[in-house]
């Protein structure tokens, strides 16, 4: 078993890992990553048109591994929403 860091980068603003998650391979970590990013993304919605969120990953020697990266935006079309909302 391993040890990996999930720190939380939202919206630019970062949350680290400080106790990390022993799994047993880096591809069970890509796994756990994807699937949080995927909870976030179905219970918190952006507040404004553009929201981006992502895990970047590293071991216990904080050498990075990867970065797994959601991006949500809200692009209104049409005379009801007119253009793109900027914030």
């Amino acid at each position: 078993m391993a040890r990996f860091f999930f720190d939380l980068i939202d919206n630019g603003e970062l949350s680290p890992d400080r106790e990390g998650t022993e799994l047993a391979s880096v591809e069970a970590a890509e796994d756990e990553a994807s699937r949080a990013l995927l909870e976030i993304a179905k219970d918190q919605m952006p507040d404004g048109a553009l929201r981006e969120v992502a895990f970047h990953v590293h071991d216990d020697a904080s050498n990075p591994l990867f970065v797994v990266k959601v991006t949500f935006e809200l692009s209104r079309n049409g005379p009801a929403g007119g253009e793109r909302v900027k914030t």
